[in-house]
């Protein structure tokens, strides 16, 4: 009799342990590969993964081989990853790959990490520019959020404070003997098999996961994802940076103060990597359209720069809009997708607008005489030269606050007085001073 009250109540608590552990099928794994610097473009693949993951059933596979990257935007992604209803794993991959700084917290943050062979990470500690951070309060912040993460999965805390106070990297075999990562696995494939039938902590419940031969998903980055990841590269940042601050200078020196909005442009670009995914299309599409703008009111004058320069601008950011529309035969959902099409068309239809109008005003200029230029006559009036101009060099004068194309018989420098000889298509300029060339 006493055998069989133990086997009932062993039975019994058998079957509340059972009742008190849900049961996630995985039947489909949507892999993000995290090859670079983590920055916003991060956040805003692994949300999208995310999202077609609680839709469908299925679990995101993080493959991570970064040095790091931005803290918000690891934070974030951190927050997001705690917040799934869907099984977030982390796969240090491939073979002596790693991921230290912002890969080691997004790893560590996890339902399940996991780790290849030879594969390490480490170095936590924050930094500031090429500046580690020192001060405690900071240390101490970081710190305690990654050990409480890595205590609610059930993993060595402690390694966060070594990881963050004092850089500590380990390598695989280590990460698994501490009680760092979960698995340690050759690929994929093993991973997953390993990963089947795991016991995890999702959405506060104690969740035993069932992978079987699942299909996988690769989330590929969008056009915008993949730009700003190009302009996160620090050599192309610097050469930007650069670029703008040499444009600016001289467009100012030579007179054409217009032309400093490419240096302008150039700016914004090479800060583009630091804003939110979701904003670079609208970015773009701003920073084109007032080119464009600054185009018509000048005339003309900056022979076609700012024009080619907005229309690529525009181009950019119509891209950036749209994120694939099918990857492996699997429809990504976007949430509001349709919205932000129809946000696309309409500022595609003002911008087609204002392409017209452009394109009106300069086959205007060129079909017809100025209306000044048909009831003033233009000979003997003194204006300013804006270009160099010779008898085989024609450029622009100002006379009358209007633009003229002109040549003169002479050298005429930029910035000297003119003065019209002959009113035609183009003007005869002489000079008034001795500036000539």
């Amino acid at each position: 009799m006493r055998g069989e009250a133990l086997l009932l109540l062993f039975l019994f608590l058998t079957s509340q342990l059972a009742l008190a552990q849900q049961i996630y099928y995985v039947r489909e794994v949507y892999v993000v590969s995290v090859d670079n610097t983590i920055g916003p473009y991060t956040v805003s693949q692994l949300s999208r993964a995310i999202s077609a993951a609680e839709q469908s059933s299925g679990a995101v596979l993080v493959l991570l081989n970064t040095p790091g990257g931005l803290a918000d935007s690891t934070l974030s992604a951190m927050q997001m990853i705690g917040a799934s209803s869907a099984p977030v794993i982390g796969f240090v991959y491939p073979d002596y790959g790693y991921a230290w700084s912002g890969g080691t917290y997004l790893l560590l943050s996890t339902h399940i990490a996991a780790m290849a062979p030879h594969t390490v990470i480490g170095s936590c500690q924050p930094i500031q520019g090429t500046t580690p951070i020192n001060e405690s309060k900071v240390l101490n912040a970081l710190a305690s959020y990654l050990a409480t993460i890595m205590a609610s999965y059930g993993r060595n805390s402690t390694y966060a404070y070594l990881c963050v106070e004092h850089n500590l990297n380990l390598n695989s075999e280590e990460a698994l003997r501490y009680h760092v990562v979960n698995f340690v696995a050759d690929g994929i494939g093993q991973l997953l098999d390993d990963v089947n039938g795991s016991s995890i902590v999702l959405d506060g419940r104690r969740t035993i996961v069932i992978v079987q031969s699942p299909t996988l998903v690769r989330i590929e980055p969008t056009f915008g994802e993949m730009l700003q990841a190009w302009l996160m590269d620090p050599l192309v940042e610097s050469v930007l940076s650069l670029l703008a601050l040499l444009v600016v200078i001289v467009a100012i020196a030579s007179g054409h103060p217009l032309a400093a909005g490419l240096g302008v442009v150039l700016f914004l670009l090479s800060v583009l990597p630091y804003v939110s995914t979701g904003w670079i299309w609208a970015i773009l599409f701003a920073m084109g359209v007032a080119l464009l703008f600054a185009s018509m009111f000048s005339g003309g004058y900056t022979h076609g720069i700012l024009e080619g320069t907005g229309a690529v601008l525009v181009i950019l950011g119509f891209l950036s809009l749209f994120p694939p529309f099918q990857l492996q035969r699997q429809p990504v959902v976007i949430a509001d997708y349709w919205p932000l099409v129809g946000s696309a068309i309409a500022l595609s239809a003002v911008l087609a607008g204002v392409v017209a109008f452009i394109a009106w005003k300069a086959v205007a200029v060129h079909l017809r005489r100025p209306v000044s230029e048909q009831m003033l006559t233009l000979r003997g009036l003194e204006g300013v030269a804006v270009d160099d101009i010779g008898p085989d060099r024609p450029g622009y004068v100002v006379v009358l606050g209007e633009y003229w194309k002109a040549v003169s018989r002479v050298g005429v420098k930029r910035g000297c007085r003119v003065r019209v000889v002959e009113a035609g298509t183009p003007i005869v300029v002489e000079p008034v001073e001795a500036c000539g060339g």
